[in-house]
């Protein structure tokens, strides 16, 4: 009897050990697999296609001599997509840029080098290790954020209230996504 239930016990552990090891390493290989899909967040829509970067080529067409700093950090991947949605009865646009660094230093790196000094740091409830606000723009909000292996920025174009709610939205969804969990389905009003 005692060399069944060792057998059956071994069994089980093996099967929790591989179950935990499955989870933990359940969050998104891939760049593209971050971006919110239409009405994920209520009301906002992907606007044309989504433009994807796997080297320096290919990001210096994107974005041009902006792609330095993600070249010199060594970047895998980015997806840049942009989404349409209504606030206070206006169309507005929203820039979602996602870019996968290999590895949380080169992303630090990168989230130091493109801060410009002025950004109010986004630490109650943030998004990632490390998020921030730039409202240095006249008329749209920055929410740029760290979050493992990714730096994610988002810009809004509109500078009220509820474009830098809908912003920090977007950042809370990708920084979820980023970490294996369940996305945020929010209605934005």
């Amino acid at each position: 009897m005692t060399s069944i239930k060792n057998p059956f016990i071994f069994g089980l552990l093996f099967f929790c050990i591989s179950c935990a090891k499955r989870e933990q390493n359940s969050g998104p290989k891939d760049v593209v697999d971050l971006m919110p899909l239409d009405n994920e967040i209520s009301g906002w829509v992907r606007s044309g296609a989504m433009d994807i970067a796997e080297n320096s080529n290919q990001l210096w067409q994107l974005i041009n001599g902006e792609g330095q700093v993600y070249i010199d950090n060594d970047f895998a991947k980015c997806a840049f997509q942009t989404y349409t949605g209504q606030i206070a009865g206006s169309q507005v646009n929203l820039d979602l840029r996602v870019f996968d660094m290999r590895n949380p230093t080169n992303a630090k790196n990168v989230y130091d080098d493109v801060g410009i000094g002025s950004e109010i740091p986004w630490a109650d409830n943030g998004a990632g290790d490390e998020a921030r606000i730039d409202e240095s723009a006249l008329y749209a909000y920055r929410v740029d954020f760290r979050d493992d292996r990714f730096y994610v920025c988002i810009t809004i174009h509109d500078k009220s209230d509820a474009a830098l709610e809908v912003a920090k939205l977007f950042a809370l969804n990708v920084s979820a996504a980023i970490g294996g969990q369940p996305t945020l389905k929010r209605t934005v009003l």
